[in-house]
């Protein structure tokens, strides 16, 4: 089995970007929502290990993968009402909404400006509740919000897209995510894929989506919920265990480092991957 090329499809938002999907299989509709400068394609093993029991929806938010590259547009709320209009475009209802990193911010963002009615479970990845630490935190409450970068550091980061040092601060962070047993041709060809989102539009979306804050957001979450962590991953275990703790109806599930638990569990065993969320939604299916 393979994606064919029926399978690729597109739609427009309101503010005129076409939009790049995958749409296979059929049944309870699982749309993936990928993480920051990542496509698509890099779900294939989801896409292909799924679809004969769900329809499996990914789609590459503006700029990213085979999205139109537009100038405007890179903040975490102009993704979550695309994601918004995608889903009123394909008349879904009762959507198992997957968030990997940033696509998880998407999909807070979405819940909160437009609510739980279309959705029936979520899956989380590899986002924190809060990116820009505040210096009068204690040690606990960085423990648990799992901040990324001060406001001074964020900073360095967006001036090196903005001036010509994107590509390799890409290259660092990315070596960081993934495990020693991935292949130097799987490194390459992720980062390929992240750079096809234009820099200055990294820095954009890098940007707003490091000053939010969604701590107020989780106790509201009152839909089944599976947090997937990475023991290693660059986003602490710390800061999703005590997601899991302040979403009501969450479960969890720990990838150990041997496992592939650093950022990018789906992709580096897609077995296990595949089988955690399997068993979730068939929660529902069941019910």
């Amino acid at each position: 089995m393979k994606i064919m090329r029926k399978d690729h499809r597109y739609f427009n938002t309101s503010d005129d970007v076409r939009l790049h999907y995958i749409d296979k299989g059929t049944g309870q509709v699982l749309l993936i929502v990928p993480g920051f400068a990542q496509s698509v394609a890099q779900y294939e093993r989801q896409i292909l290990g799924l679809c004969d029991r769900y329809r499996i929806l990914a789609i590459d938010m503006r700029g990213h993968g085979d999205s139109e590259k537009v100038h405007y547009g890179y903040k975490v709320a102009r993704f979550s009402k695309d994601l918004h209009e995608f889903i009123t475009f394909l008349h879904l209802n009762r959507v198992v909404l997957l968030g990997h990193s940033i696509g998880t911010a998407v999909i807070w963002t979405y819940l909160e400006l437009f609510g739980f009615n279309q959705v029936a479970k979520l899956i989380f990845m590899s986002n924190p509740a809060v990116m820009v630490s505040n210096p009068l935190w204690s040690s606990v409450e960085v423990e648990h919000y799992g901040p990324l970068a001060s406001s001074t550091s964020l900073m360095d980061v967006i001036n090196s897209f903005t001036h010509g040092q994107g590509d390799e601060y890409s290259q660092i962070m990315l070596n960081r995510m993934l495990s020693d047993n991935i292949s130097s041709l799987d490194k390459q060809w992720l980062l390929n894929s992240s750079l096809k989102l234009p820099r200055e539009q990294a820095s954009a979306l890098m940007y707003n989506c490091f000053h939010m804050d969604w701590r107020d957001l989780l106790p509201r979450i009152k839909i089944p919920t599976l947090i997937i962590v990475g023991r290693a991953g660059l986003i602490s275990a710390s800061s999703q265990i005590w997601l899991h703790e302040q979403i009501p109806q969450s479960k969890m599930v720990m990838f150990e480092e041997n496992e592939g638990g650093k950022h990018f569990m789906f992709y580096e065993n897609p077995d296990k991957f595949n089988h955690v969320v399997d068993e979730f939604i068939q929660e529902i299916v069941t019910l």
